[in-house]
C-alpha cells in the first residue's frame, strides 16, 4: 500500500509538473519583441528594419532563443543566396511593391517565424480574406487545444467522479480514453456538443469590422481592454493553438494505429500493417503510407500487385511530365515526325494541344509499345517471383546487381513518381484551363468562366467549382437558375440528413403522427423503412409544403434576383446586410453540398443493410453475398448490380447474365477497334473483287453499313453462329467465358496462345475483360449516337450546324439536361408544322395523364364524402380503386367524361399562340388567367412536358400493375394466387420478360388452351423462321444452280425474289408446298401429352434427351420465331409496297399510292392507309368516290352509335313517339330489339330522310358533296386547309363508329342487351350449345344468321351435320377447281366418247363438256355416301359415322375411324373450320369464273364482257 500510494504521489507531483510546463507554453514571453518589418525601397530596393530590444528571458527561454537563432541564421543565409540569384536573374522585378507586406502587422504574425502563409492564402493581398481566415484559424486552434486538453487530462489526472448520463446509467470512469470514447458517449452528450458549437458561431455578429470577425468574442480570459495587451493575448492563442492543431492530429494518428491514447507502439507489433513495413516503397519520413487503408486485409499478394501498379503509373508520368516539360525548355527535334504526312515535330504544340495532331500511325505506335510493356516479357506474370518494378530491364545508373542499391533506387523512383503522378495532373488541370502548357493564368482573365468568380457560392478554399461545366456558356441566368436549384437541393437535404439522425440520437417525438389511424411517433422504424409506415395524409401535407413553397415565390423568383433568397427570414439565417446574406448563403451551399453527399450514402448503406446507421454485420446474411466472389466482382467497385438482377439470389441467372455480359462485352471491345482502325488505317485491295468494291471505298463508322456487299454480311452471320453454337458453346462446368477451345478474349485456342492453364490468370483476365468490355459497351452506344447524329465516325459536332433537328432546338419541351430529344425520329422530315402539332398533343396527353395519375392516387388516401350518384345510390366511397373503379361509375359519369373531353377539344382550346397555350394559364384551365409574360409560359409549358411525360409512364405502369394485381398500387402479394401464374414455369416462358401473354389468352387459366397455343405457335415460328430465311438468301446472291421445273425450263435464277416469286413458282412447287406441311401435320399423332403436341418431333438439331436441354432450345425456337413472325410481315409489308423485298423505298416514290398521299384522311400516324388496296388501280375518281362513301357510313356509324348509347344513359325522349298508336319513347327497348317495336311510319321516316339527304345535292365528281363537303356548318369551313383538318377527323372518328357499332351489334345479338352485359350470356339459349361440335377459338360460338336461336339441340346437330357435309363437298371442289390448272389427269375421261383429260376446260366451263356417264358417276356416289356411308351416326355427334379422315371408313391409317372422342372432336372441328373456308372460296371461284370466264378468275378478261 505505501509503495502503491508512493507511486501515486509521485505520479500527481509529475502529473503537476506537466501542467505547469504545458502551462508556460500558453504564455507569451513578457517581453515579446516588436515586429520587424521590412520596408523595401521602391527605388533603390533597399530595406530598412526597425528593432525593439529584447526583455529579459529566462534560461529556458534563452536557450530556446538560441536555437532560433541558429536556424533563423541558416534561413537568413540561405534566403539571401536565393534572393541574390533572384536578383541577378530578375532584374527588371526590383521596383515590384511586395503585397505580402500588407499583412505583417497583423495578427498572428510574431517571432520566431514573423509572416507565415506557406499555402499562400494571402497572395492576392485582399485583407479582407486575410481576417477571415486568421478568424477560422483561430476557431480551430481553440478546438484544438481543448481537443488535446481533453485528450490529454484523462490520462494524467485521471477522470471525473460520478455519472455522466445518470439515466443511460454511465459512468464517467466506464468511457475509454481517445477515440475509443466515440462510441459510448451517448446521445444526449453528443446533441450538447452540437448545441455548444451552434451557440458559439451564431450568438454573435460575426461580420466584417466586428470585434469577433478577429477573434475576440469578450471571454475575459483572454480578452483585454487594452488592444497591445489583447494582441499579445491573441497572438500567443494563435501560436499555441497550431501547435495544439499539430498534435492532436499526431494523437488521432497514432491512438487510430494503436489503439492507445498515448499511441503505445508496442501494441502495434501485431497490427497487419506492419506486414508490409519492410516492403519497397516504405521509406523516410513517411515510413509505410496508406491513407485509402488498401492494405487493411493484410493480403500480401494484393500489396504487390498495388505496389507494381503504382511503379508502372509513376514512370509513365515520368515519361509524361519529362515530355510535358522538355519541348518548353530545350525545343523539339529536327526534321518530319511522320514524312508520309508532312508533319513536323516543329508543328506540334506544346501541352495538350498535341492530341489533335499526332498522326494515326503515331497513336498506334504508342498502343502498341503499352501492350508489349504489359502483356511481353515485362508483363506482370512474367516472373512471380520477381519483385514489383523488375522487369528486366538494366539501364545504366537505373540498375544494380547489388539487392539494396537496386531497392532503394527503386524506392527513389516511385517517390518521384508519385510526385510525377501529382504533377501531370496538375498540367493537365492548368493547361485545360489556360491553354497554355505552363498555365499561363493571364490568359485565363478572358475566359467566361470567369464571369462567375464574384457570385454566390464562390468561396475559399475551391473558389470557382464548376466540375461538370455547366457554365461553359457564360450564362449568368443560367448559372443563377442552377445555383438556386442547387441551395434548393441542399436545404431538403440538410433537412433529410437531420431527419435521419435525430431519431438515431435524441429520440422520437411523444404520441401520435396520426390519431386517427392509431399510428405514434414511436412505432415509425428509422430510415428507409418509415416510408411503408407514414400515413396519406403525412405525405399529402410533405406534397403539399414542397408544392407551396415552390409555387408561393413563383418557380424560380429568386433565380432572377439572388439565388436563395425566397423573402424568408429566420432568425440567424438572413440578415438585411448583403456582405452577411452572401456568406450565410455561402456556408448554406457548402453545407448542402455535404448534406447530399450524406444522404445518398446514408440510403445506400440503409438500403443495402436495413440499418438507418449502415450496419454492415446485418450484410453478412444478404443474398448478393452469395455473389461477392463471383467473376467479374473486383475492386475498387466490388460487387456492382446498379439493375438488382440478382435480388433472387439465383446462380444460375447470375452465371447466364454474366456469359451474356462477356459476350457482349467483347462484340463491343471488337466494334470499337473496328470503329477507330479505319480512321487511321485501311487495308489495301478489295473487300469483294468481284464487286470491284476497295477498303478505301467503304466509308467510316455507319454509313459502311450501306456499302458492305451481302456476302460480308453473310459471313458476319455465319461467322457469329459458328462460334456461338459450334466453338464456344456454354459449358455449365465451367465458369463465365471460360469455353474448352477459348484462351485470351475468347479466341479460339488462345489465338496462337493456347488456353489459360492458371485458374487464377484465367479469373483476372476474364475480370480484365469484364471491365473493358463495360467500357467499350458504353463507348460504342456512345459512337453510334454522335455518329448517327453528326455523320462523322468521330462525332465532328461542326456537322451538326446545318442538321435539319437544329431547327427545334429553340422550340419548347427543349430543355436541360436532356436538349432536343426525338428517339424516333419524328422531326427528321424538318417540318416545324408537324412538330408543333406534334408537341401540342404530346402537351394534351401529359395533361390528361397529370389528371390520371392523381386521380389514381388521390382515392387511396382520402375520397369525397357523400352521394357520387344520387339516383342510382352510389356513394364516392362504394367506388373501388384503379380499374375495378371502371365497372362502378354510372352511365351519366361517362357522359359528362364523354361531355367534358369532347366540349374542351372542340370549343374551349382555340390555339392562342404555341403549342399549349390556349390562352388559359396554368395546365390550360383558365382558373388562375392567362400567363402574359413569354418567358414565363414557356417555362411553365416545358415543366408541364417534363411532368406529362413522366405521368404518362406513370400511368401506363399503374394501369400495367393495377390489371396483374387487382390492386391498385400493384400489391404483389396478390398476385401469387393469380391463374396467369399456372404458365409461369411452362414452355416459352424465359428472361427478360418473363410470362407474356399481351392479348389475355391464359385468362381462364385453362393449361390445355395454353399447351395447344403454344403448339400453335411453335409451328407459325417455325414457318416464319424459314420463309424469312428464303426470303433473304437468295437476296445474298445464294440461289441454287440449274433448274427448279426440267419439264418448264424454269431455272431457279429466273425465278424473281420477294412475293413475285408467288407468280412464277409452276404447279407442282405448290403441290410439294402443300404435301410437304400436310406430311409434317398429319404424320405424327399430336393428341395433347404427346411429344408433338408440346412442339417435340424428334428433329435432331432442335431436340434432345435432356428436357432442360429440349426446354431451353425450343424456348429459344420461340423467341426466335417471334421475331421471325415480325420480320416476315414487315419484309411483306414494304415488298408489297414499294416492289422491293428489301423494301427499297426509293422505288416507292414513282407508286402509284403516292397519289394520293395528300388527300382527304390521309392523317398521321398512319398516313396513307388502304390495307384492303382499293387505289391499288391509281384512279382518282374511284378513290374519291369511295372515300366519300366512307364518310357516309362513318356518319351514319356516328349517329348509331350515339342513338345506341343516348337511351342506355337514361336521355330519352318525353312523350310520343306515335300518338296514334300511344307509343311512348320509354316504352322502345334499347338496342336491336327497338327494331321490332318502331312502327312502319318511324322507318318511312328514317328511309325518306336518308334518300333526301342522297338526293338532294348533286354529288357529280369535281362538287363538294362529291368529297363529302354537304354544307353543314358545324363540319364545314370556308379555310380549305380547315375544312380538310375536320374532315379527316370525321374520318377517323367514322372508322371508330363503324367498328364501335359492329362490335355493339355483335354483343347485343348475343347477350340481348345493348351494352354486352355477359352476365346475361350464362342463361342464354346459346350457351347449350358452347360445347358442342364446331365452337372453338378464337370464335367461339358462331352462328351469325342465328339458327339455333330456337335453342333446339336436334335441329343444332342436324344442321352442323348439314354444315359439315357441305364443306367436305366444297373442300374437294376447290381441290377439284385448282389442281387442273396446274396438272390433270393422262389419258381418257371416256374413251367411248373419245373425250380426254386434256381436252376438259377448267372451271365451269367443264359442266358442257362432262358426259352424261360422269354425272351418273357423281350422282351415285354422292347417294353411296348418303344413304351408305352416312347411315348411322355414333352417339348422335354430328360428322361422326365411325369413321376417319372426311368420314370415310376406308382411307389409310384411319379405316377404323378415330376412337379417341377429344381426338375426333379436334379432327372434325378443324374440317369445320377448313370447310367454312372452301365454301366462301368456291362461291368466290364460281362468281369471277362465271364473270370472267377465267377460273382463276382473271378480271383482264372482264372488259369484254357482255355484261359490261
Amino acid at each position: 500500500m505505501a509503495k502503491s500510494s508512493a507511486m501515486a504521489s509521485a505520479a500527481f507531483v509529475a502529473a503537476v509538473a506537466a501542467a505547469i510546463c504545458g502551462g508556460l507554453s500558453f504564455i507569451a514571453p513578457s517581453g515579446q519583441a516588436q515586429l520587424q518589418v521590412p520596408v523595401q525601397s521602391e527605388f533603390s530596393g533597399e530595406s530598412t528594419h526597425t528593432n525593439s530590444p529584447p526583455g529579459p528571458a529566462s534560461a529556458p527561454a534563452a536557450a530556446s532563443l538560441a536555437l532560433v537563432g541558429v536556424s533563423a541564421a541558416l534561413a537568413l543565409a540561405s534566403r539571401g543566396a536565393l534572393a541574390a540569384s533572384r536578383r541577378a536573374a530578375a532584374a527588371p522585378a526590383r521596383n515590384r511593391l511586395v503585397s505580402v507586406a500588407a499583412f505583417e502587422s497583423e495578427l498572428g504574425v510574431q517571432d520566431p517565424v514573423g509572416f507565415w502563409d506557406p499555402a499562400g492564402f494571402t497572395a492576392d493581398g485582399s485583407t479582407e480574406n486575410f481576417a477571415r481566415r486568421r478568424q477560422t484559424e483561430l476557431k480551430h486552434g481553440r478546438v484544438s487545444m481543448l481537443a488535446t486538453m481533453g485528450y490529454i487530462t484523462p490520462e494524467i489526472t485521471g477522470k471525473l467522479p460520478g455519472y455522466l448520463s445518470p439515466s443511460a446509467g454511465l459512468k464517467f470512469a466506464d468511457i475509454p480514453n481517445g477515440l475509443g470514447a466515440i462510441s459510448k458517449v451517448p446521445a444526449a452528450g453528443w446533441a450538447q456538443i452540437v448545441a455548444y458549437g451552434a451557440f458559439c458561431e451564431l450568438s454573435q455578429d460575426q461580420s466584417a469590422g466586428t470585434a469577433a470577425a478577429a477573434g475576440d468574442f469578450g471571454f475575459k480570459v483572454l480578452t483585454s481592454s487594452d488592444p497591445a495587451e489583447k494582441q499579445k493575448k491573441l497572438a500567443a492563442e494563435i501560436a499555441n493553438g497550431r501547435l495544439a492543431m499539430m498534435a492532436i492530429i499526431g494523437m488521432f494518428f497514432q491512438d487510430g494505429l494503436t489503439g492507445s491514447a498515448w499511441g503505445d507502439w508496442a501494441l502495434y507489433t501485431g497490427s497487419p500493417l506492419r506486414a508490409f513495413e519492410s516492403e519497397l516503397g516504405v521509406q523516410p519520413p513517411v515510413g509505410f503510407w496508406d491513407p485509402v487503408g488498401f492494405t487493411k486485409d493484410g493480403d500480401a499478394a494484393a500489396f504487390k500487385r498495388r505496389r507494381e501498379t503504382e511503379i508502372k503509373h509513376g514512370r509513365v508520368s515520368m515519361l509524361a511530365t519529362m515530355g510535358y516539360i522538355t519541348p518548353e525548355l530545350v525545343g523539339k527535334f529536327p526534321g518530319e515526325i511522320s514524312p508520309s504526312l508532312g508533319v513536323k515535330y516543329a508543328d506540334i504544340p506544346n501541352g495538350l494541344a498535341a492530341i489533335s495532331k499526332v498522326p494515326g500511325p503515331g497513336w498506334l505506335q504508342i498502343v502498341a509499345y503499352c501492350l508489349y510493356c504489359e502483356s511481353g516479357p515485362f508483363g506482370y506474370n512474367a516472373d512471380p517471383n520477381r519483385k514489383p518494378g523488375e522487369l528486366g530491364w538494366k539501364p545504366i545508373g537505373l540498375y544494380s546487381t547489388d539487392a539494396t542499391v537496386r531497392q532503394r533506387r527503386l524506392a527513389a523512383e516511385i517517390a518521384n513518381g508519385r510526385l510525377a503522378m501529382m504533377a501531370i495532373i496538375g498540367m493537365f488541370f492548368q493547361d485545360g484551363l489556360t491553354g497554355s502548357a505552363w498555365g499561363d493564368w493571364a490568359l485565363y482573365t478572358d475566359s467566361p468562366l470567369r464571369a462567375f468568380e464574384s457570385e454566390l457560392g464562390v468561396q475559399a478554399p475551391l473558389g470557382f467549382w464548376d466540375p461538370l461545366g455547366l457554365s461553359a456558356d457564360g450564362d449568368v441566368a443560367s448559372f443563377k437558375r442552377r445555383r438556386s436549384v442547387e441551395i434548393k437541393h441542399g436545404r431538403i437535404c440538410m433537412m433529410a440528413t437531420m431527419g435521419y439522425i435525430t431519431p438515431e440520437v435524441a429520440g422520437k417525438w411523444p404520441g401520435y403522427i396520426s390519431k386517427s389511424e392509431g399510428l405514434k411517433f414511436a412505432d415509425i422504424p428509422n430510415g428507409l423503412a418509415a416510408i411503408s409506415k407514414v400515413p396519406g395524409l403525412g405525405w399529402l401535407q410533405i406534397a403539399s409544403w414542397f408544392a407551396f413553397c415552390e409555387i408561393q415565390q413563383g418557380y424560380d423568383a429568386d433565380a432572377k434576383a439572388e439565388p436563395g433568397n425566397v423573402g424568408w427570414k429566420p432568425p440567424l439565417l438572413v440578415s438585411a446586410d448583403p456582405e452577411t446574406r452572401k456568406r450565410r448563403l455561402n456556408a448554406e451551399i457548402a453545407n448542402g453540398r455535404l448534406a447530399m453527399m450524406a444522404i445518398i450514402g446514408m440510403f445506400f448503406q440503409d438500403g443495402l443493410t436495413g440499418s438507418a446507421w449502415g450496419d454492415w454485420a446485418n450484410y453478412t446474411d444478404s443474398p448478393l453475398r452469395a455473389f461477392e466472389s463471383e467473376l467479374g466482382v473486383q475492386a475498387p467497385t466490388g460487387f456492382w448490380d446498379p439493375a438488382g438482377f440478382t435480388k433472387d439470389g439465383d446462380v444460375d441467372d447470375f452465371t447466364r447474365r454474366r456469359v451474356t455480359e462477356i459476350k457482349h462485352g467483347r462484340v463491343a471491345m471488337w466494334a470499337c477497334m473496328g470503329y477507330i482502325t479505319p480512321e487511321y488505317f485501311k487495308w489495301p485491295g478489295y473487300c469483294s473483287p468481284s464487286k470491284g468494291l476497295a477498303f478505301a471505298d467503304i466509308p467510316n463508322g455507319l454509313a459502311a453499313l450501306g456499302k458492305v456487299p451481302a456476302e460480308g454480311w453473310a459471313q458476319m452471320f455465319l461467322f457469329a453462329g459458328l462460334v456461338d453454337f459450334g466453338y464456344l458453346q456454354y459449358d455449365p462446368s465451367r465458369g463465365p467465358g471460360d469455353y474448352k477451345n477459348a484462351g485470351v478474349f475468347g479466341v479460339l485456342n488462345g489465338g496462337g496462345w493456347g488456353p489459360i492453364r492458371s485458374a487464377e490468370d484465367r479469373k483476372k483476365k476474364l475480370n480484365a475483360e469484364l471491365a473493358n468490355g463495360r467500357l467499350a459497351m458504353m463507348a460504342i452506344i456512345g459512337m453510334f449516337f454522335q455518329d448517327g447524329l453528326t455523320g462523322s465516325a468521330w462525332g465532328d459536332w461542326a456537322l451538326y450546324t446545318g442538321s435539319p433537328l437544329r431547327a427545334f432546338e429553340s422550340e419548347l419541351g427543349v430543355q436541360a439536361p436532356l436538349g432536343f430529344w426525338d428517339p424516333l425520329g419524328y422531326t427528321n422530315d424538318g417540318s416545324v408544322e408537324n412538330f408543333q402539332r406534334r408537341r401540342s398533343t404530346e402537351i394534351k396527353h401529359g395533361r390528361v395523364s397529370m389528371y390520371a395519375t392523381m386521380g389514381y392516387i388521390f382515392p387511396e388516401y382520402v375520397r369525397f364524402p357523400g352521394l357520387l350518384s344520387p339516383s342510382s345510390g352510389l356513394k364516392f366511397a362504394d367506388v373501388p380503386n384503379g380499374l375495378a373503379a371502371l365497372s362502378k361509375v354510372p352511365a351519366a359519369g361517362w357522359l359528362q367524361i364523354f361531355l367534358f373531353a369532347g366540349t374542351y377539344e372542340v370549343a374551349y382550346t382555340e390555339k392562342a399562340g404555341e403549342p399549349g397555350n390556349y390562352g388559359k394559364g396554368w395546365l390550360g384551365t383558365g382558373i388562375f388567367g392567362s400567363v402574359s409574360d413569354p418567358a414565363k409560359r414557356t417555362r411553365g409549358l416545358n415543366s408541364e412536358i417534363a411532368n406529362g411525360r413522366l405521368a404518362m409512364m406513370a400511368i401506363i405502369g399503374m394501369f400495367y400493375q393495377d390489371g396483374l394485381t387487382g390492386s391498385a398500387w400493384g400489391d404483389w402479394d396478390l398476385y401469387v394466387a393469380s391463374p396467369l401464374r399456372a404458365f409461369e414455369n411452362e414452355l416459352g416462358v424465359q428472361a427478360p420478360l418473363g410470362f407474356w401473354d399481351p392479348i389475355g389468352y391464359t385468362a381462364d387459366g385453362d393449361q390445355a388452351a395454353f399447351k395447344r397455343r403454344r403448339a400453335t405457335e411453335l409451328k407459325h415460328g417455325r414457318i416464319s423462321m424459314l420463309a424469312a430465311m428464303g426470303y433473304i438468301t437468295p437476296e445474298l446472291g445464294f440461289k441454287f444452280s440449274g433448274y427448279l421445273s426440267p419439264s418448264m425450263g424454269l431455272k431457279f435464277a429466273d425465278v424473281p425474289n420477294g412475293l413475285k416469286a408467288i407468280s412464277v413458282v409452276p404447279a407442282l412447287g405448290w403441290a410439294q408446298i402443300i404435301a410437304y406441311m400436310s406430311f409434317c401435320e398429319v404424320s405424327q399423332d399430336q393428341k395433347p401429352g404427346t411429344k408433338p403436341w408440346e412442339g417435340d418431333f424428334g428433329f435432331k438439331v432442335l431436340t434432345s434427351s435432356d428436357p432442360e436441354t429440349l426446354k431451353k432450345k425450343l424456348s429459344a425456337e420461340i423467341a426466335n420465331g417471334r421475331l421471325a413472325m415480325m420480320a416476315i410481315i414487315g419484309m411483306f409489308f414494304q415488298d408489297g409496297l414499294t416492289g422491293s423485298p428489301w423494301g427499297d423505298w426509293a422505288l416507292y416514290t414513282d407508286s402509284p399510292l403516292r397519289a394520293f398521299e395528300n388527300e382527304l384522311g390521309v392523317q398521321a400516324p398512319l398516313g396513307f392507309w388502304d390495307p384492303i388496296g382499293y387505289t391499288a388501280d391509281g384512279d382518282q375518281a374511284a378513290f374519291k368516290r369511295r372515300r366519300a362513301t366512307e364518310l357516309k357510313h362513318g356518319r351514319i356509324s356516328m349517329l348509331a352509335a350515339m342513338g345506341y348509347i343516348t337511351p342506355e344513359l337514361g336521355f330519352k325522349f318525353s312523350g310520343y313517339l306515335s300518338p296514334s298508336m300511344g307509343l311512348k319513347f320509354a316504352d322502345i327497348p334499347n338496342g336491336l330489339k327497338a327494331i321490332s317495336v318502331v312502327p312502319a311510319l318511324g322507318w318511312a321516316q328514317i328511309i325518306a330522310y336518308m334518300s333526301f339527304c342522297e338526293v338532294s345535292q348533286d354529288q357529280k365528281p369535281g362538287t363538294k358533296p362529291g368529297e363529302g363537303d354537304f354544307g353543314f356548318k358545324v363540319l364545314t369551313s370556308s379555310d380549305p386547309e380547315t375544312l380538310k383538318k375536320k374532315l379527316s377527323a370525321e374520318i377517323a372518328n367514322g372508322r371508330l363508329a363503324m367498328m364501335a357499332i359492329i362490335g355493339m351489334f355483335f354483343q347485343d345479338g348475343l347477350t340481348g342487351s345493348p351494352w354486352g352485359d355477359w352476365a346475361l350470356y350464362t342463361d342464354s339459349p346459346l350457351r347449350a350449345f358452347e360445347s358442342e361440335t364446331g365452337v372453338q377459338p378464337p370464335v367461339g360460338f358462331w352462328d351469325p344468321l342465328g339458327l339455333s336461336s330456337d335453342g333446339s339441340a336436334f335441329n343444332f346437330a342436324r344442321r352442323r351435320e348439314v354444315e359439315l357435309k357441305h364443306g367436305r363437298v366444297s373442300m374437294f371442289a376447290t381441290i377439284g377447281y385448282i389442281v387442273p390448272e396446274y396438272y390433270k389427269l393422262p389419258g381418257f375421261l371416256s374413251p367411248s366418247y373419245g373425250i380426254e383429260f386434256s381436252e376438259v376446260p377448267n372451271g365451269l366451263g367443264a359442266l358442257s363438256k362432262v358426259p352424261a356417264l360422269g354425272w351418273l358417276q357423281i350422282i351415285l356416289l354422292a347417294g353411296v355416301t348418303e344413304v351408305q356411308i352416312y347411315k348411322d351416326r355414333v352417339n348422335g355427334e354430328p360428322g361422326n359415322y365411325g369413321a376417319g379422315f372426311l368420314g370415310c371408313k376406308s382411307i389409310g391409317l384411319t379405316s377404323n375411324g378415330f376412337t379417341d372422342p377429344e381426338y375426333r372432336k379436334m379432327k372434325l372441328n378443324a374440317e369445320l373450320a377448313n370447310g367454312r373456308l372452301a365454301m366462301m372460296a368456291i362461291i368466290g371461284m364460281f362468281f369471277q369464273d362465271g364473270l370472267t370466264g377465267s377460273a382463276w378468275g382473271d378480271w383482264a378478261l372482264y372488259t369484254d364482257s357482255p355484261l359490261r
